[in-house]
């Protein structure tokens, strides 16, 4: 400390030098070598900044090594590099994320303690290295005579040289080992006495090594790319061999340049060298670049970057006078020192260190533990989700579960981590119990997880907050289960009981802490758990922080999204769900304004169109997991098996039929349903939701297509509760929901082998009923059950077992669960076929709508990244009966049907029945006939996805202006109904 109080103030040379110095090294956080190809001989100079920076990896060790020469460094010096460089990048990355919060990132942050290890700047680190060898370079080279030392000197650098033959990169920490190779020529040239001969060769080697570097590498370069563009260069030789720190025509330039000013150099003392540490955080950190970019304070670039680097030389002065005067005052970094002076051997230094740290860990041995143990089960929560430990990380590619969640996902574990922490502090704080807290955080982290797998498994989704209340019907959760889970659960659940009163007897833990200090992290941990519902709020500070952590949900693909981000994580990022972006000028004007235009144009398509759709009989009928089995990738049904769909196949000809583009795979039903009746589109969501848990209960009345009909009904033969489905159809202002345990019977059960579910001939059954009910027109909305998972293999005497193969199949289990579900669909054709029989013989308009609501859940759902469109493409088909057929519905639509969205089921509905529209409905006709299908993104990422009438992808900016104004319109709309004010409802005639 003494040294503070000694210190001479610079001279004006030293000074000069210095920020000479500081002003060249920061420059290296510009890229000036394309701005210096444009002058004059700019071949020659765009080289130049890459001089500049490879010979200050050279200069600047040579520099240290010199002043640090004169006896030998305790290695505490070192550890005053550290800190000084640990704090640097505190200042620096604060300010940073203060100007690019988006830019946040807890591996940044590590990087910001441990900048050795992350390779902050090999600079840096090659100055730790040369300080803790200054020792034994001392001694070695005071053993040795002038002539021996230069000997080695020069032996290693062209041994380096030649070695790396020019193509060593300075990108990480370890080569910052090479640098002691400079710094040791520093000590050797700082006590060398240089005769004015010596000095007058070294200077022309210098110019002769300058002009060799400069001419060779343009030279170099021009060659290279002459071999390249002429197809004779094979293999891409570095043609920057010469401009490299380990070329010795480089080491000759630094040694001029250190010669000349060797004086100098030698005048400064370990303040000015500490000086440089800050400067060489600015220059080389791995945000230099984005740190250094400077404000548009002028209209010049160039004296733009020119007022920032006088700003940040100012500012590297600052820090060095904070530093001097406060930061070893600091009482940790006092105490570091001090016990880092008690030792002059770094042998001592590194044994005394460990005994201290385990005297540290052992006093601390508790939380330790209780983190560690966190870290296992937060890391175990995220094994349990991937698929057999796989995950998939790309469209078509998986990986090592293990591998991938401690490499990439480190830091979604430690967040994980952090919350359960705090959950077991709100547990301590309430039961002082140690054991106790600690096993409840870990069966309800386990628990938890595993909830989440089954309902993967099954649904191929996680558990969303929005089904939470789901757990009330345990009567329908349980069978999905299964029994034996159940009672393996009872069974774990009274062992951990039985093992918590044990430990807690035998081996009762009491955490250090007063009852304020627990209270205190409990009220902390409260509040962290308030943190999710700003999760999705972009720009925020804890969006932001949330993402550092690697917490990025793509609310697209729910099966990837749980496997990295684990179940815990993965349920808090739905908190804060954000439903759509508000659309530009969206306002009750805008919708008025949108009800005028469409009007128009709803006037003129009922120019057109005799009947009113009130006076017609509408079925949609929700099939559930319908799929036609021959639309399978791959898979093939041997033909001795009768056709199992062959009469909705032939509804090809005497219907409206084609490809449905379901947003679900193995899940989702109710957001199908929620498309067909309300003509709004999953695709335009920001992020992956229920629209009947989470949109429609925010509205007191909510317009679907049952609005226009004077009756609506819903049947259903199972259990109505899931997915609010009781409380929306009121907010659908349906008369009626029948289903099983509701006021209105269910008729005709019928269940198909060992099945549990009601046959599509009961769906049937009580659709004819309802339809018989009405003599006037109607809508009813139809949904089976036959084909939900599981496919237990049910029915007796199936045909199709042993006769199914394809390259999708990767089990016996799987070809069993498809053999039973292709025959769970050839019953459901029979029973379309005689539902369709029966409303050819009523004498009312009748048009049934068809449609199967996603894939079932056989095959692993990374098959969807390989075939995304195939397996969400679904069947449909739309049928007119003879007697609407009779009364101006038309047989079949042609155009714009082979591939379609649910949310175009009202437009074409509506033009295959010849009914007027509404303005609203006539902007639904206007999307399905002028923009191709819009689906949710298949590939996971957010936005929508079109698809043309081949089922391929359509890239949306080759969308005309009109059809982009029209999707515009249709996302305004959907604002207003889904995230908005509703202001359509108040709009005299819009949905009605």
């Amino acid at each position: 400390m003494s040294e503070n109080k000694t210190k001479k103030s610079l001279s004006f040379w030293q000074f000069l030098c210095l920020a000479a110095a500081t002003f060249l090294m920061l420059t290296e956080a510009y890229n000036f070598g394309s701005s210096m190809g444009r002058l004059p001989l700019g071949s020659l100079l765009r080289f130049m900044p890459k001089m500049l920076e490879n010979a200050t990896l050279i200069l600047v060790p040579m520099v240290f090594g010199a002043v640090y020469s004169k006896k030998k460094v305790h290695p505490s010096e070192a550890f005053r590099f550290w800190i000084l460089a640990v704090v640097t990048l505190v200042l620096q990355y604060l300010v940073y994320f203060f100007r690019f919060p988006g830019r946040f990132n807890m591996w940044r942050l590590w990087g910001v303690f441990f900048p050795i290890l992350t390779s902050t700047s090999v600079l840096l680190a090659g100055l730790v290295f040369s300080i803790l060898a200054q020792p034994y370079l001392y001694d070695l080279q005071r053993k040795l005579t002038s002539k021996q030392n230069l000997l080695i000197l020069c032996t290693l650098t062209i041994v380096g040289f030649a070695t790396s033959a020019g193509t060593m990169l300075f990108n990480y920490s370890i080569y910052g080992m090479y640098l002691i190779l400079y710094f040791a020529w520093g000590m050797f040239l700082a006590r060398e006495k240089i005769s004015s001969k010596i000095f007058k060769w070294t200077f022309l080697g210098g110019i002769v090594s300058f002009v060799i570097v400069l001419v060779g590498v343009a030279g170099f370069n021009g060659v290279y790319w002459y071999q390249v563009l002429s197809g004779r260069s094979i293999s891409f030789w570095n043609r920057q061999f010469l401009n490299n720190p380990t070329s010795p025509f480089m080491v000759v330039m630094v040694i001029t340049a250190f010669l000349i000013f060797k004086k100098t150099i030698l005048s400064f003392t370990k303040q000015e060298m500490r000086y440089f540490i800050p400067v060489i955080i600015f220059m080389q950190a791995p945000i230099a670049t984005g740190f250094m970019t400077p404000y548009p304070i002028t209209r010049s670039a160039g004296f733009n970057k020119l007022l920032m680097l006088i700003l940040m030389m100012l500012v590297c002065l600052l820090l060095t006078k904070i530093y001097e005067k406060f930061l070893f005052r600091i009482k940790p970094f006092r105490h570091a020192v001090l016990f880092l002076n008690k030792y002059d051997d770094l042998a001592d230094i590194i044994l005394a260190t460990w005994n201290s740290f385990k005297h540290w860990a052992y006093e601390h041995r508790v939380k330790l533990m209780t983190w560690g143990w966190f870290y296992i089960l937060s890391f175990t929560s995220f094994l349990i989700e991937s698929d057999n430990l796989r995950i998939q990380i790309t469209t078509a590619t998986d990986i090592n579960a293990v591998i991938f969640l401690l490499g990439t996902r480190f830091f979604a574990i430690v967040l994980t981590t952090i919350f359960l922490d705090a959950m077991f502090s709100i547990f301590y704080f309430i039961t002082t119990r140690y054991w106790t807290s600690t096993i409840l955080v870990s069966v309800i982290t386990i628990g938890w997880a595993i909830a989440n797998k089954i309902k993967l498994d099954l649904r191929g989704e996680p558990i969303y907050p929005s089904e939470l209340s789901e757990a009330a019907n345990f009567k329908t959760l349980a069978p999905m289960v299964g029994a034996q889970k159940l009672i393996m659960i009872a069974i774990a659940l009274i062992l951990i009981i039985a093992i918590c009163v044990f430990l807690e007897i035998k081996f009762p833990i009491k955490k250090k802490g007063s009852w304020k200090r627990r209270g205190i992290w409990a009220l902390l941990s409260v509040l962290l758990f308030l943190t999710p519902a700003r999760f999705n709020h972009d720009g925020g500070l804890i969006y932001h922080i949330n993402r550092g952590f690697d917490n990025k949900q793509s609310f697209r693909n729910p099966e990837r999204d749980i496997q990295i981000n684990g179940p815990v994580l993965n349920f808090l990022n739905y908190i804060d769900l954000q439903i759509m972006n508000k659309p530009e000028n969206y306002s009750e004007s805008t919708i008025n304004h949108l009800n005028d235009k469409y009007k128009k144009l709803a006037d003129e398509i009922n120019k057109t169109r005799k009947n009113n759709i009130k006076d017609q009989t509408v079925v949609f009928n929700l099939s559930e997991s319908f799929v036609d089995p021959y639309t399978f990738p791959t898979i093939k049904i041997d033909k001795s098996v009768p056709n199992p769909v062959k009469f909705i196949q032939s509804m090809q000809k005497r219907a409206t039929y084609g490809n449905m583009l379901s947003a679900g795979y193995g899940g989702g039903t109710a957001n199908m349903e929620w498309e067909t009746l309300t003509g709004l589109n999953m695709g335009m969501f920001r992020s992956t939701l229920t629209p009947y848990v989470q949109v429609v209960p925010r509205y007191k009345f909510y317009p679907t297509i049952g609005m226009n009909f004077d009756y609506k009904s819903a049947v259903h033969p199972f259990i109505g509760t899931y997915y609010s489905r009781v409380e929306d159809y009121k907010r659908f202002k349906f008369n009626k929901f029948e289903y099983l345990g509701s006021k209105y019977k269910i008729i005709a059960q019928k269940k198909l082998g060992k099945s549990s579910y009601n046959s599509d001939f009961t769906t049937y059954a009580n659709g004819l009923r309802q339809i018989n009910s009405e003599k006037g027109g109607q809508f009813i909305n139809l949904i089976s059950i036959q084909n939900h998972m599981p496919y237990n293999d049910w029915y007796p005497k199936n045909e199709y077992m042993g006769k199914i193969s394809g390259d999708l199949f990767k089990s016996g289990a799987v070809k069993e669960q498809m053999a039973t579900y292709i025959k769970g669909v050839q019953y459901t054709d029979q029973a379309v076929k005689e539902f369709i029989g029966k409303i050819d013989k009523i004498n009312k308009p009748i048009t049934i709508v068809f449609y199967g609501d996603h894939y079932p859940s056989i095959l692993s759902q990374s098959y969807t990244a390989k075939y995304p469109v195939e397996m969400h493409s679904t069947r449909y088909f739309i049928y007119s009966n003879k007697y609407a057929r009779e009364h101006g519905a038309k047989a079949k639509l042609t155009n714009k049907t082979n591939f379609v969205n649910t949310s175009d089921f009202i437009a074409l509905m509506l033009e295959q029945t010849n009914s007027k529209v509404t303005p609203y409905q006539a902007l639904l006709t206007e999307v399905h006939k002028k923009l191709p299908a819009i689906t949710i993104n298949y590939d996971g990422d957010k936005g929508f996805e079109l698809i043309d009438q081949k089922g391929k992808k359509v890239d949306p900016k080759t969308l005309t202006s009109e059809q982009r104004a029209l999707l515009n319109d249709y996302e305004a709309v959907q604002y207003d109904m889904t995230a908005g004010d509703a202001y359509g409802l108040k709009a005299a005639g819009f949905y009605r």
